[in-house]
């Protein structure tokens, strides 16, 4: 039994039959007008970008279906809405970080005056290599998704000095570590790989799953054994990170991606002498100055993809060094010849000459192991 239910209200009013209103409110004869969709069409889909035509003025927003890696950034799930232009486009651009390869989704949904539509759609993310001679890395404070860390409040100033070092020197010094072969980007939006500078204490990794090839690095500005870091100690950590996006792998190198044998290459002097993937990575301390490799190795060049590739350029401190090393020669060999010459005291006729050459030695001594490298 159905139950009706009736307000009170007037009485219809009578009318002839040519004039009744029908059950859908048109007249007899007429045809109730259609309900005319807004028409919208995606104009271009690709990762990073979104294009769709409408009617001028609709609004419309949108948002992406995109499968994720365990490691890394990810891309927004939903675009800000935004009005059709006067010519009915509508254009989201957004940041667009490595993922895995595969098929992606989109929605669109614009609505006008009268009526709305939505249309949705897949696009193709592509396969994305990372090579050394063409990276583009996202610096950041954020903390990796997904995962909680223990902030400690107290580093938080050497993170930020940290993250404004990395990001002002992060391009010039890969390019010097990978003998001028090597260009590096810092791009927030659509990045090969990401770096999250973290104000804790903690063993810096680079992270890969094997499974979706997903990557990322974190760098704690505290180690949890050496302690606190310098600015310019965790920018050398920055370039040993990324170095194992392509470094170390076969018998020479053990499962932590680092050489088991240290290698001296030739050109390279001091802390740099057997490269930046050693393990452990030796820092030599210079007074208050900690000094941590930041150049590529022979092998480890051929490591990131270079196949042909110069000597490294000198560091200006070693090439400093070497020409105190010099002169250090060169005037003890004066020295040398006057003590030789008069072993049984020297003459005082030229006895100040000597000890002036000696002083002179003995200062350039000083400036040698004043000197913030070793050019051994």
């Amino acid at each position: 039994m159905a139950l009706l239910a009736a307000a009170c209200g007037p009485a219809p009013t009578a009318t002839r039959p040519d004039v009744s209103p029908t059950a859908n409110g048109s007249r007899p004869g007429v045809t109730a007008p259609a309900v005319t969709p807004l028409p919208i069409s995606v104009t271009d889909a690709k990762y990073g970008l979104l294009s769709a035509r409408t009617v001028p003025g609709a609004r419309c927003q949108a948002s992406l279906r995109v499968t994720v890696g365990v490691y890394g950034d990810a891309p927004p799930e939903s675009l800000p809405g935004q009005s059709a232009g006067v010519d009915g486009f509508v254009t989201w651009t957004y940041s667009a970080p490595r993922v895995p390869s595969g098929t992606a989704g989109y929605t669109v949904r614009c609505r006008g005056d009268a009526a709305s539509e939505t249309k949705t759609g897949n696009f193709t993310i592509p396969t994305h290599p990372i090579v050394a001679s063409s990276l583009t890395v996202h610096v950041t404070t954020d903390t990796p998704p997904s995962e909680q860390f223990n902030i400690d409040p107290s580093l938080v100033p050497l993170r930020d000095s940290s993250i404004a070092k990395i990001k002002a020197t992060l391009a010039t010094e890969w390019k010097a570590a990978t003998r001028g072969l090597g260009s590096l980007q810092v791009d927030d939006r659509s990045a090969d790989i990401t770096i999250f500078v973290i104000a804790a204490r903690g063993t810096s990794v680079h992270r890969r799953n094997p499974a979706d090839d997903s990557q990322d690095i974190v760098i704690y500005v505290s180690d949890s054994q050496l302690g606190m870091r310098s600015v310019e100690n965790n920018v050398a950590v920055a370039l040993h990170e990324l170095g194992h996006i392509w470094c170390c792998y076969g018998p020479d190198a053990n499962d932590t991606g680092h050489w088991t044998t240290k290698q001296a290459s030739p050109g390279l002097y001091g802390v740099d002498k057997y490269g930046l993937m050693t393990d452990p990575v030796t820092c030599v301390s210079f007074g208050a100055v900690l000094s941590c490799p930041n150049r590529f190795s022979d092998r480890e060049m051929v490591a990131l993809g270079f196949t042909n590739f110069p000597p490294p350029a000198l560091d200006p401190c070693i090439a400093q060094a070497f020409a105190l090393k010099s002169e250090l020669n060169s005037l003890g060999a004066q020295i040398g010849a006057i003590e030789a010459q008069y072993p049984r005291g020297i003459p005082s006729s030229i006895y100040d000459s000597y000890v002036a050459m000696v002083n002179q030695y003995n200062a350039l001594v000083s400036r040698r192991n004043a000197l913030p490298c070793d050019p051994s």
